[in-house]
């Protein structure tokens, strides 16, 4: 709903402010304003662009450039605004920062604080939030340049506070949103009085307006509701919806309206009440095509059904739910409603996987928990990612057909005729069938360029038919109040649930990972991985007979070792069994593809394999140095001579981009960054030359087209403190393998480097002889069992020195590698083979 609400906010905000530099471009903005309801965006944007271009040449040439320098300032924010509409987010945030820049020209802090409201919305499209915060602290100062006490002061200032309640909701603050969303309701009915007292014939501004003040009024009871304070909340959202009908305004928030007090009345338990404002939230919004508010509204429906013993009665509201979330391509959709599939639509998924279960549909839950994995990826990609394998016009193709949906609903947005809204609703629905059109054609072409534009999962069958005989798939699924897990062989599956909710699992996973780094704390460590044990393994073993396992983790699993969790017997789970990972069963089709068609690693390496290494690049700062990682990169080139090394200032970003495509194994002994809040700017850490920063993005890796068979991510530093949902592990692996290999080594936390380097030596000799997943299990059995390369381990202190070897005076560099032995999992438990483990 908030895009919709930002478009009627742009709408009137010009006129409201009067700070339209002068007549001729108000005359084209008009014209351009008419084209945007027709649905041009294309040919819209090119305007805006051009009018830009054309102000700023003509301020840079003129004696008095300040109407320019304004003109430019007002043309680069409508070009980025335009740019929302059509899906292009890089150009709303680039056209957001020029309008900001030329702004501050002007000398006019109105014209500032209104490129800045701008610029903040597109940071938040793009999910940098950090950005979001820097601008609200600046716009805040920029607002007091304004005179106080005047229209345009308290409407700014009002704005600025609405965009600080949306940020602190996002965080989780509560109270102090409902502070600044409080002040965002006085100050904009302070701006109404004003407005009514000035007595203006603009009823477009006027109802602008107010639908402006019912969003405030609606994110403040929303703020109240989250905090616990229900009873306030009903009096907002009554207060707005009195509003509404006593201003008679249409399309102003209603479903969401009706939504959240169908929430109140749910979490007091008064399900008719809920029920019945959940149907009139979804009424209004098929009525008014709000796809977000469309499958929140039928999940919502459904839970009702569920809670009041109709289960079977709401599998058809989650199936709608579902069909609205996967319709949308995420590229199309504001980071809003982006945000509203991966928290209000992943509970769809959830809920139909639950209702499944009840009934004992199992294989049919399965495949709902493989849907919500490849929609909950589409979000992650979003609109922030180049595919390296889409052929020629096909990109173009599909950026015509998203624009024309992008112009309809643009249109939908603004129009309040009931039979024009109908013949709109009948164009995007042929507009829809033609893109599904497109995504056909594209299928067959290339079903993995299809998953990462689609939802395209496998079936449990599919799954079945795909694995080869003696490995047994472990799937796990994490929900709110426990987890499901699914054991799948090729010729049968059962069903295990774990009784843990996601929190106390979440606390375990924390629990055994601090107890790893902390490397003295044994006792800790094996009461984590015990419990672990008991609820995530012990239960599915008696279904096990293959003789190698394939963990498809979820949530917060991402982050846990598994192979690393302690049976009753003393044994590490990888003292059993070779373990690997998918990020989901359906990727299963893409890694086994990319093995053939690569053919048999050990078979490449034993006719002189090439392996392009990357080791201790020149980061710039001495603390990130890794001594033992050209060591490493040494014995990579000693046991395959015609592979190429590169270290310090010569492992640059951009030699990994010219040469990845040219060699067997691509190895990477440096660090990395992976980022939860925006899993594609990830990046793996190479020296800068003078075309790249140096960092290699996960957006850039899907980019690349790679030969290799291999990709190795030695010694990185995942910095993941914060246990998340694993997007940016799982996309990271995810890119790479997009890019062309078929298995993955990366790490689950910052490692050793020492003892990363007497792994990687066994793990490279183990490959000439051994599959994948067998010669790392086997380099981590090595460290397990203190039979690792002892001169490497000495040198640093690492594996007790007693036993691998005195040598003078060595000391260790780091707390983190004084004398301790390998076998603990802090040393080898880190590296997963993620992919194709043959």
């Amino acid at each position: 709903m908030i895009a919709t609400v930002l478009f009627f906010f742009f709408a009137g905000f010009l006129s409201g402010c009067a700070i339209l530099p002068e007549r001729k471009f108000e005359a084209t903005y008009a014209s351009s304003r008419r084209a945007l309801l027709r649905g041009e965006l294309k040919e819209v944007l090119a305007f805006y662009e051009s009018q830009a271009q054309e102000a700023e040449k003509n301020a840079v040439a003129s004696s008095s450039p300040q109407k320019h320098w304004a003109a430019a300032t007002m043309a680069y924010a409508e070009a980025s605004r335009v740019a929302t509409w059509s899906g292009q987010l890089q150009k709303t945030v680039t056209y957001g920062e020029k309008s900001l820049e030329i702004a501050s020209k002007t000398k006019s802090a109105a014209l500032q604080i209104y490129a800045l409201h701008l610029l903040i919305d597109a940071y938040r499209s793009v999910r940098n939030f950090e950005k979001v915060r820097d601008l609200l602290e600046k716009g805040f100062l920029i607002v007091k340049e304004i005179p106080p006490d005047t229209s345009t002061r308290i409407a700014h200032e009002g704005n600025l506070y609405l965009r600080l309640g949306w940020d602190l909701m996002r965080r989780r603050e509560y109270e102090k949103a409902i502070d600044a969303f409080s002040q965002s309701v006085y100050l904009y009915e302070s701006y109404l009085v004003r407005l009514y007292g000035s007595r203006t014939q603009n009823q477009t501004l006027i109802e602008n307006a107010r639908t402006s003040f019912i969003l405030r009024l609606t994110a403040l009871a929303n703020a109240y509701r989250q905090a616990g304070n229900l009873q306030q909340a009903l009096e907002h959202y009554h207060r707005a919806m009195n509003s509404i009908k006593d201003w008679e305004l249409k399309y102003a928030y209603e479903p969401s309206l009706y939504r959240n007090l169908g929430e109140i009345y749910y979490q007091q338990k008064n399900f008719p009440q809920a029920l019945e404002n959940f149907r009139k939230a979804l009424a209004v919004a098929e009525n008014q095509q709000e796809r977000g508010e469309i499958s929140w509204t039928n999940t919502r429906i459904g839970d009702v059904l569920r809670q009041t013993g109709e289960p079977v009665k709401a599998i058809p509201y989650y199936q709608k739910a579902i069909q609205q979330i996967e319709s949308t391509r995420s590229l199309l959709e504001s980071e809003d409603y982006r945000q509203s599939y991966f928290e209000g639509g992943l509970s769809a998924y959830v809920s139909m996987i639950q209702v499944l279960l009840a009934a004992g549909k199992q294989e049919e839950a399965f495949n709902y928990n493989e849907r919500a994995r490849s929609r909950v990826f589409l979000d992650v990609l979003g609109s922030k990612v180049q595919l390296s394998r889409i052929r020629s016009g096909l990109l173009e193709e599909e950026r015509v057909l998203q624009e024309h949906i992008a112009a309809i609903r643009a249109r939908l947005v603004t129009e309040r005729e009931a039979a024009a809204r109908a013949e709109l609703g009948r164009e995007l629905r042929g507009a829809e069938r033609a893109y599904n059109a497109f995504l056909a054609k594209v299928r067959k072409e290339d079903k993995e360029q299809a998953s990462l534009m689609t939802v395209e999962p496998l079936t449990l069958k599919e799954v079945q038919e795909l694995l080869d005989p003696g490995t047994t798939l472990v799937e796990y699924f994490v929900a709110g109040s426990g987890a499901f897990v699914w054991v799948v062989e090729k010729d049968r599956m059962q069903f295990v649930r774990v009784k843990l909710s996601r929190g106390k699992l979440a606390g375990l996973v924390k629990s055994l990972r601090e107890a790893i780094f902390s490397l003295g704390e044994r006792d800790k460590f094996k009461v984590a991985s015990t419990v672990l044990y008991q609820h995530l393994i012990e239960g599915v073993l008696p279904h096990v007979t293959g003789k190698e396992l394939i963990i498809v983790p979820h949530d917060v699993l991402h982050y846990l070792p598994f192979h690393a969790l302690l049976a009753p017997d003393g044994h590490y789970l990888i003292e059993k069994y070779p373990i690997y990972y998918l990020s989901s069963a359906s990727l299963l089709q893409f890694v086994k593809e990319k093995r053939k068609a690569k053919g048999d690693l050990s078979a490449v390496l034993a006719q002189a394999g090439r392996v392009l290494a990357f080791g201790n690049p020149d980061l710039g700062d001495p603390q990130k140095d890794l001594q033992f990682a050209e060591l490493e990169a040494g014995e990579v080139r000693r046991l395959y001579p015609k592979s190429s090394v590169y270290v310090r200032k010569e492992a640059t970003e951009e030699r990994a981009k010219g040469l990845s495509s040219q060699y067997d194994i691509l190895h990477f002994a440096t660090h990395a960054e992976l980022k939860d809040g925006d899993p594609l700017s990830s990046a793996i850490l190479l020296a800068k030359d003078g075309t790249e920063d140096g960092r290699l993005e996960v957006r850039e890796i899907f980019g690349m087209d790679l030969y290799a068979n291999l990709v190795v991510l030695s010694a990185c530093e995942t910095g993941l403190g914060k246990l998340s949902s694993g997007d940016e592990l799982v996309g990271l692996t995810r890119a790479f393998i997009y890019a062309g290999t078929p298995s993955v080594v990366a790490s689950l936390w910052k490692v050793e480097d020492s003892s990363t380097a007497a792994l990687m030596a066994s793990f490279y000799r183990n490959l000439r002889t051994m599959t994948k997943v067998e010669a790392l299990r086997q380099a981590q059995l090595e460290l397990i069992r203190g039979q690792a390369s002892s001169d490497l381990l000495a040198r640093r202190g690492v594996g007790g020195i007693g036993k691998l070897g005195e040598i003078p005076q060595a000391k260790p560099t780091s707390p983190t590698s004084s004398v301790v032995s390998t076998s603990h999992p802090y040393f080898w438990a880190p590296f997963i083979l993620v992919g194709d483990g043959k």
